[in-house]
């Protein structure tokens, strides 16, 4: 201890040089240091003080929650690992539309590209190829099928700022590309045209109008420097008319070396192919249209006090949310006592029964997100503090839990120290790539059993 080292022979050291006196003080300086660190504060008590498990002179207490349900906020969508493409007619959300907007490159990042001598060039087909995500990567009807076409975008989509899922379009009534049948999730074809034995993985493969094809036949040569301002992009859009219980979403990997614009030609008797691919740097975006007529029930409507829910509607896709708040009384009586440490405090939302099968399965997981003074998403301290595993959310026996303590004790902290109440709300949602990169973008949905929802906690007061 610091208060018997100079008993200790290290005090009676004849110092030869500055060295070692440099080293005395450092050795002083650890010890001084160690001894302030076991010192108790009794002003600021952080969540892990005392073990969540541990029932050391520990209380337990159930808080009630407002809970109710209500449209997202759109979601950036222009850097995400998997795309959503298709429409699909939910017999619970209704009609929900997924298209995809994206540029593409000329062949190998080139400076410039030519198929040759233009003279003696014929294209023989342009394939719009987007490569299916894996088999697993469809909500809905696998078997549906779907009329999807392509459009040439009028516009440059932006490469310096975000895209959000909202965000409108131009483009030309003239269609240049069609899919009209169902996903082929595990089919695969051989590349002949490169070398024999090299095999495409599955891939959405849509056939390109004669006009494109004539396009590129009749361009010369193709420039970075004026590439796009001849081709600006697809708008890849889903126009089914899916009847109940119909259609389906499917992720699509556009980051993908086989996702590109396919160019078969002949020069002279010579098959060739090129391809312009889609790449990750290539500006692209999800546009979402979801309808959300089913918001009118009356237990989806904004509560009033000491007021929640039956059920809550967590719609991907920038759908629907599920908003909590714990009531200011319950924070102000927890804040005011100092000595109160949080243990735990867990939310437990419980997936409705009957709305799960094999076409509508529900998320895997979903996510909690606090808000901001000016109503904007932000992540909760638990997330950013420790990591999104810890968060929770994960779907188990039908029920997904939260860990809040470290957002709850920022609360009761900030409350303590005179700096008002920082409780916004929080949102319960079917997370995408927006709010962290272990989410992969999802279209599932989920109904979700919130009466009676309560946020339990474990706390000790330490005396």
């Amino acid at each position: 201890m610091i208060t018997t080292i100079c008993t200790m022979n290290y005090c009676k050291v004849k110092f030869k040089n500055l060295a070692v006196i440099k080293n005395f003080i450092l050795i002083l300086s650890a010890f001084a240091l160690l001894y302030s660190s076991c010192k108790k504060d009794t002003n600021t008590l952080t969540v892990g003080f005392i073990n969540p498990d541990s029932s050391f002179n520990s209380t337990q207490e159930s808080i009630f929650l407002n809970s109710f349900t209500t449209t997202m906020d759109s979601l950036a969508t222009h850097q995400q690992s998997l795309y959503i493409l298709g429409a699909i007619n939910d017999p619970i959300f209704g009609k929900s539309q997924a298209t995809i907007l994206t540029t593409f490159s000329i062949p190998n990042n080139a400076a410039s590209f030519s198929f040759g001598d233009s003279a003696k060039v014929l294209i023989d087909s342009v394939v719009l190829q987007l490569r299916i995500g894996n088999d697993t990567t469809c909500i809905g009807d696998i078997n549906a099928i779907h009329d999807i076409k392509v459009y040439e975008l009028t516009e440059k989509l932006s490469d310096t700022s975000a895209l959000f899922s909202n965000r409108n379009y131009l483009k030309s009534s003239t269609v240049v590309g069609t899919f009209n049948t169902k996903f082929s999730p595990s089919d695969s074809i051989k590349n002949t045209y490169l070398y024999s034995d090299a095999v495409i993985p599955a891939c959405m493969r849509i056939k390109m109008s004669d006009d494109f094809k004539l396009k590129l036949q009749n361009q010369k040569i193709f420039t970075s420097t004026n590439f796009y301002d001849f081709y600006k992009g697809f708008a890849i859009v889903d126009e089914s008319n899916f009847g109940l219980n119909e259609g389906g979403f499917w992720y699509l990997n556009l980051n993908s070396i086989y996702t590109n614009v396919v160019v078969y030609y002949r020069n002279d008797t010579t098959h060739l192919r090129a391809e312009f691919p889609i790449q990750f740097a290539n500006p692209k975006y999800n546009k979402y249209v979801n309808n959300s007529s089913f918001l009118t029930q009356s237990n989806t409507t904004k509560f009033t006090a000491n007021q929640q829910r039956d059920i809550a509607y967590l719609q991907s896709m920038g759908g629907t949310k599920l908003r909590m708040f714990i009531p200011d009384s319950t924070l102000n009586r927890l804040a005011a006592t100092p000595q109160l440490a949080i243990q735990k405090a867990e939310i437990v939302v419980k997936a409705l029964g009957g709305f799960d099968d094999n076409n509508f399965k529900i998320p895997n997981q979903i996510t909690l997100i606090s808000t901001d003074s000016l109503g904007r998403s932000v992540l909760t301290v638990d997330s950013y503090s420790e990591n999104f595993f810890y968060l929770g959310g994960s779907v188990k026996n039908g029920e997904y839990r939260f860990n809040i303590a470290r957002e709850l004790n920022f609360l009761l902290t900030n409350l303590r120290n005179g700096s008002g109440n920082k409780h916004y709300g929080l949102s319960v949602i079917v997370p995408n790539s927006t709010y962290g990169s272990v989410f992969q973008t999802s279209a599932r949905r989920v109904v979700l059993d919130t009466k009676d929802l309560k946020l339990k906690i474990n706390y000790t007061i330490i005396k």
